[in-house]
């Protein structure tokens, strides 16, 4: 592709390159650099991606796009903002895959956006579109899963090359609906920049990702530019952050709500039927249906409210709502009971902010006999604000606590879990480093009526520390483990 097109729509303050020059790729990384790539060159907190440009231009790169003018006899485009241009340029390099979408949303908040994002590809399937889903678990084309990153790691929103690549891809294989989880960091970052939405909507705010964003105004704001980027907004209502989004936003908004009844789409007549699921009564204007979601938890109705509404806005109709959520009844790593004949129960959940640790506990309480036995750690290199706070929550709410790893990264698991500790005022706990030995442990502790509740990892297969990843899979450790203790 030309040099001129692939710089369509870009605001190039100075140019020094022949724009009929031929561009077989665009990335930011050097590493990746073939003959006639764009290479732009990105300043992070770490790497200043212009001490790369010599060794871009030994490996073939055509060009330079950058903020700072090269020395030398370089071909280069000079711009403000190189992240804001390499999400544009990836997007025109591509021919705009973002335009062959007939309907397109994007889900964003701290929690919920997994489960809001797997509810609406049931909807829009039931509805006849061919769905391409991009969010924390899976990458999926249809019922293909396609993973254009690491296997088992893959970023809630991919990084820009990846995300236009994969946009590129479900438009040859026949997408005609994008749904997608959108998160702070891919918003903060511009790794989306050019992308518009059709709908976004916006499920809460809780504390997470400090330790990127350092203070929750601009955790806030950045959530906020989803609404710079759509034709309609659907926000929750409940959440005090929506106010202050709706103030941000460039789009109309609209609202969802369990209660209040000044919201567009409310939640009326609700029932929480314990591990069966959920019922209620979806009121809108000049519309009322009874919804029912097979998964726990007030969350679920917030979850499947937001779907709804966005739904309904789309025009796909109160009948492919309800048949959506029919064929909703288990989301990976969700409140999601691993298949052992025990006679107690091990659930597995992502849970791993204050906010929705105090959610899943409170619904699994609801419908547990016995005890709850909680499994939970921290991530290392992440917020460490959150750590006592969750020590504090977990020890409260559950009548005993395995405090052990998740993802412990570059920090050493034994300083995180006294981080954790610091916020405990119980005596209902013990600490246990290696995490499969802590849900043997508690599996070994389990009596008639328990339930084993595993948090923090959810769908995850790996487990990530100071000597790199390695496969961990707690529905694995919990079937081998229940497997040997009936021998």
């Amino acid at each position: 592709m030309e040099l001129k097109k692939v710089l369509h729509g870009i605001d190039v303050k100075e140019i020094k390159a022949d724009l009929s020059l031929d561009v077989k790729g665009v990335t930011q990384n050097s590493k990746n650099i073939k003959e006639d790539y764009i290479f732009v060159a990105l300043k992070g907190a770490r790497f200043d991606g212009n001490a790369y440009i010599p060794s871009a231009l030994e490996m073939g790169a055509v060009c330079i796009v950058t903020d700072t003018k090269p020395e030398g006899d370089v071909p280069y485009v000079l711009v403000d903002c190189p992240r804001k241009a390499l999400s544009l340029l990836l997007s025109n390099f591509y021919s705009r895959p973002q335009d062959s979408f007939k309907l397109s949303v994007g889900v964003t908040g701290t929690n919920g956006k997994t489960s809001t994002t797997m509810m609406l590809k049931n909807i829009f399937e039931s509805a006849g579109y061919k769905v391409g889903l991009i969010g924390t678990m899976k990458y999926l084309i249809g019922d293909e899963v396609y993973n254009s990153e690491s296997e088992g790691n893959l970023l809630t929103t991919p990084d820009s090359e990846n995300f236009w690549s994969l946009l590129a891809t479900m438009r040859d294989k026949g997408v005609d609906a994008l749904i997608m989880e959108v998160s702070s960091h891919a918003l903060a970052l511009d790794k989306i920049y050019g992308m518009h939405f059709n709908c976004g909507i916006f499920t809460n705010l809780t504390r997470d990702h400090l330790d990127f964003h350092h203070d929750f105004d601009n955790y806030l704001e950045a959530k906020a530019k989803l609404f710079t980027m759509c034709d309609v907004g659907v926000l929750n209502h409940d959440d005090g952050a929506s106010e202050r989004i709706k103030q941000i936003a460039t789009c109309p908004i609209k609202t969802y709500s369990i209660d209040s009844v000044e919201s567009d789409f409310t939640a009326k007549n609700m029932k929480l039927k314990g591990a069966i699921g959920v019922e209620y009564e979806l009121l809108t204007e000049g519309l009322i249906f009874r919804i029912r979601v097979d998964i726990p938890g007030r969350f679920t109705v917030y979850n499947s409210l937001a779907a709804a509404s966005a739904s309904l806005l789309l025009g796909l109709g109160s009948d492919n709502v309800i048949k959506g959520f029919g064929k909703t009844d288990r989301i990976e790593g969700r409140i999601d009971r691993v298949d052992i004949d025990a006679p107690y129960s091990v659930i597995i959940d992502f849970a791993h902010t204050p906010d929705a640790m105090e959610n899943v506990i409170n619904t699994v309480r609801g419908f547990t006999e016995g005890r709850i036995i909680s499994l939970f750690g921290c991530g290392g290199d992440r917020d460490r604000t959150k750590r006592p706070i969750m020590g504090k929550l977990a020890t409260e709410m559950s009548d005993f606590v395995i405090i052990t790893s998740d993802n412990s990264r570059s920090e050493d698991t034994e300083d995180i879990i006294k981080d954790i500790v610091q916020g405990v005022e119980k005596d209902n706990y013990v600490t246990e480093p290696d995490r499969k030995k802590a849900i043997h442990r508690a599996m070994d502790m389990a009596e008639k009526g328990d339930v084993v509740l595993c948090l923090g990892k959810g769908h995850e297969e790996y487990e990530i520390d100071k000597f790199g990843k390695h496969r961990f899979s707690e529905y694995e450790i919990v079937l081998e483990y229940y497997g040997e203790a009936k021998k």
